[in-house]
Order: structure tokens, then C-alpha cells, then sequence
């Protein structure tokens, strides 16, 4: 093996798998609970660039760092690389990395608001439902358990980060916003899921970003159950439908909190 090789096989290190709410989990649990205190009130633009900037950019090289590990194989002596398209790095829950590296780009103003609500209204669920059922996600691979909790901790702290510092208002509007952009993405993905199935590129490996793929049942629960008993069109708009009551829920319930604060 070559040095590049080498730094790649080190990268596949592996742990104990972690046990939903041990130590590996509950550790990550606390980091995003006392960030979230730490930075709740840091409204300055140079405060939102800085947090962004670090969530994106650290989870964008981590996530890197993974799409390799998994493509390189090491046995008996013979390097192999073979990349593993199930992994392609365009789900609901990985779109906030490059949300976050754009609006470092974007002045203040209609687009990033739109953005930015995207990543407070429609991201914050995936990152929670992680979190708190993380046994699908927990591997022997240290690499993809950290990249694992530090993305979704990551995604739910920018969220409410978001919310409670008032960077995103709890307006119907922005919730409105926050949907247009998901509407987006999940045509995105669907076009993609489509086109690499179509083209062959894959061959018989499983594409299905956003899991929302005409040709592969998701793995998400309930919306496996939905796709299996349903028309896919049916299943598709039960799925825009599903997460659009989570953005609205989240609104509601910001609007609650804010209330029992006044009081």
C-alpha cells in the first residue's frame, strides 16, 4: 500500500459497536446540549458565518473521509476500491452541509431566509429521529460513528440554534419558504434516483436518495409500510405531506414556547 492507502485503511479503524444511549451516545448528547447553551444568544452575522461555517465545512470533510473509507478494501494483500452507491451523500439528513457552506456565501436576504428556514423547519425531525433511534446508524467503524453523531447532533443544534436566537422568525411564511426549498431537493433526488437507475451506473447496488426511489422500497419506517401498500404517487405525496406537519408542528411549537416564555 502507497501512503494515501495507507492513511485510508487507518481511517476504516474500528470500535465496539455503540449501544443506543451508552456512553458514545449519551457523550454526543451532551456536547449538542451545551453548545446549544453556549451559542443560544449569539445573534451577530460573524457569530451565524462562524457556526455554519463550522458545521458544513467539518461535516462536509468527515463525510469525505467516509465516502472513501467505504470504497477501499484491503485482503490478502490486494488493494481494491469499489464505490458503494447506497452511500452517495444526498439525504434529507446530509443536505444541511451544503445548505450551511452556501449561505456562507449569500448576503442577508430572500434566499438564504429561505434556506436557513429549511434548515429550521424541515431538517430539525431527521436530526432528532437519529438521535433518539440510533441503533440503524451505530457501526463497528469509528470514522462513520462520529461522522454519524456529529452530523445529525450537528444538524438538530443548527436548527434550534435558529429558532431560539430569532436568526429564522416562527412565521407561517417562513415555514412556507422552508418548503419550497425541501420541494426542491426531493425533485432533485428523485431525478437522480431515476436518471442512475435508467443509465445502469449502478448496476444492482441500491440508489435511493432521500428514499423516496420508484424502484427500491425505503427503509424508513412507517413510509416503508406507505410505499408497499400504496401507488408510488400516493406514497410520494404522503411523503411531502409527512414532513411538511413536522415543519408545521415545529412551528406550532415554537409559537408555544415563546408563549409560556411571555408569561
Amino acid at each position: 500500500m502507497n501512503t494515501f492507502e495507507k492513511f485510508i485503511y487507518f481511517l476504516q479503524g474500528e470500535m465496539p459497536e455503540p449501544k443506543p444511549f451508552g456512553w458514545f451516545h449519551l457523550l454526543w448528547i451532551i456536547i449538542l446540549i451545551v453548545l446549544l447553551f453556549i451559542i443560544r444568544n449569539k445573534k451577530e452575522e460573524k457569530d451565524l458565518k462562524i457556526i455554519l461555517g463550522t458545521y458544513g465545512i467539518v461535516s462536509l470533510i468527515l463525510e469525505i473521509l467516509k465516502q472513501v473509507a467505504w470504497s477501499f478494501n484491503y485482503e490478502n494483500g490486494v488493494v481494491t476500491w469499489d464505490y458503494q452507491w447506497y452511500a452517495f451523500p444526498f439525504q434529507l439528513c446530509s443536505t444541511p452541509i451544503y445548505v450551511s457552506i452556501v449561505c456562507l456565501f449569500l448576503k442577508d436576504g430572500k434566499v438564504r431566509n429561505m434556506l436557513l428556514s429549511y434548515l429550521a423547519f424541515i431538517t430539525l425531525w431527521g436530526g432528532v429521529a437519529t438521535i433518539f433511534m440510533p441503533s440503524s446508524c451505530f457501526v463497528e467503524d469509528i470514522l462513520v460513528n462520529i461522522h454519524t453523531m456529529y452530523l445529525h447532533c450537528g444538524s438538530v443544534l443548527i436548527s434550534l440554534y435558529l429558532l431560539i436566537s430569532g436568526r429564522v422568525s416562527i412565521t407561517l411564511k417562513n415555514v412556507y419558504e422552508a418548503l419550497k426549498v425541501f420541494i426542491i431537493f426531493v425533485f432533485t433526488s428523485l431525478t437522480l434516483d431515476i436518471v442512475m437507475y435508467e443509465s445502469g451506473i449502478i448496476g444492482d447496488e441500491t440508489f435511493n436518495m432521500f428514499f423516496i426511489s420508484p424502484y427500491f422500497i425505503s427503509s424508513l419506517p412507517i413510509f416503508d409500510t406507505i410505499q408497499k401498500s400504496v401507488p408510488y404517487i400516493v406514497f410520494l405525496i404522503s411523503y411531502i405531506l409527512i414532513v411538511s406537519i413536522f415543519a408545521i408542528f415545529t412551528y406550532l411549537l415554537g409559537i408555544l414556547i415563546k408563549r409560556i416564555l411571555k408569561k
